[in-house]
């Protein structure tokens, strides 16, 4: 009997340490929420909680004398929206290989364009009467998805992703709304964390890869082109900018469809969001830095609520590139849908 006593006991044990554990979590709980600033989320409460545990694996109480990270104020904060979407990131990643937002993901219903480019497709299609409609669908879809985390003694992130953009005639039904261009970009890249701070902004993410881009067209129709990047991304308040430098990395000449590329794209890209409430701007600049022979672009996005998950958006692009078809022709376009997901 003393010995089926003993093995009670011990059995007892785990159901008393949960439900100390739970009891401390409420109690963190309470304590927290009674400090806690409207902008740390229940998620966040919940995390700090949880965090704490003791080193014999107990949750620690809220009144514990333990020193570090007592005050969750003081644990969040300050969290901009760089640190709050890679901590989303990294804890909705049911796996290492989990698909989640890269660029932004959004469908222009409406794409108005001043003047569509017809030139490639008649000459591509001299026989056919080439008629393209100057409204049409625009769309982008982007994932990337964390190859290893923890590279280079856990300072970087290894990661790939694809990005395409589609650009649908979908009113067009005298041509049977044809997909005018279609752009597929892959990119292999290393992500690493920063921490350093100059004239008031502060250097995030450090990032370097490899990009390609096409449009999966065959023959006159065709463009690609490939990039080593790097990328710095750095924030002051609620804005937030990437500096992209590139070089393009060299092709055949019998096999370079677009070997002008880059007097029309440049060699960087400056972008930047400002994040005002639940409201976004966003931009994006390119130039040739050519002054004698000068092409750039731009690009102002708006995006604002609609409802919880789907936001608005309205994008207006002037300039070279928009697409790759029209690399070396003048674009401009302003277009009205929703967003799925933003930079931030």
């Amino acid at each position: 009997m003393k010995i089926v006593s003993n093995l009670l006991l011990i059995a007892m044990i785990p159901l008393a340490w949960q439900a100390n554990a739970a009891d401390s979590l409420s109690e963190c709980l309470q304590a927290q929420l009674l400090n806690a600033n409207d902008s740390i989320t229940v998620g966040e409460l919940k995390d700090f909680c949880q965090d704490k545990s003791s080193r014999v694996g107990g949750i620690v109480a809220a009144d514990s004398a333990e020193p570090e990270s007592l005050n969750l104020a003081e644990a969040v904060k300050p969290q901009s929206a760089i640190e709050h979407r890679l901590r989303m990131e990294r804890k909705g990643e049911a796996s290492t290989f989990s698909l989640i937002p890269h660029k932004p993901n959004y469908i222009l219903i409406s794409n108005n364009l001043s003047e569509p480019n017809e030139e490639p497709f008649s000459t591509a299609f001299p026989s056919r009467d080439v008629h393209l409609q100057p409204w049409e669908t625009k769309f982008q879809i982007s994932v990337k998805v964390p190859l290893i985390r923890g590279v280079f003694n856990h300072h970087g992130d290894l990661y790939a992703a694809y990005t395409g953009r589609f650009f649908w005639q979908q009113f067009n039904k005298e041509s049977s709304s044809p997909f005018r261009e279609t752009n597929h970009e892959p990119e292999v890249w290393l992500s690493f964390k920063n921490d350093s701070e100059l004239w008031g902004f502060r250097s995030s993410i450090i990032r370097t890869g490899i990009v390609h881009q096409s449009n999966g067209q065959a023959g006159s129709l065709s463009r690609s082109w490939n990039r080593v990047f790097a990328d710095f991304i750095v924030e002051k308040g609620n804005a937030y900018f990437s500096f992209k430098p590139w070089i393009r990395l060299p092709e055949d000449t019998d096999n370079d469809d677009n070997p002008d590329i880059d007097d029309y794209l440049g060699n960087f890209e400056l972008s930047g969001v400002y994040k005002m409430g639940n409201q976004s701007f966003s931009f994006m600049t390119r130039n040739n830095l050519d002054f004698s022979d000068n092409h750039g672009a731009f690009e102002f996005g708006w995006t604002f609520p609609i409802s919880h998950k789907i936001n608005g958006y309205v994008q207006w692009f002037n300039g070279y590139g928009e697409n790759l078809i029209d690399y070396n022709s003048h674009s401009n376009s302003i277009g009205v849908g929703v967003k799925l997901s933003d930079w931030l």
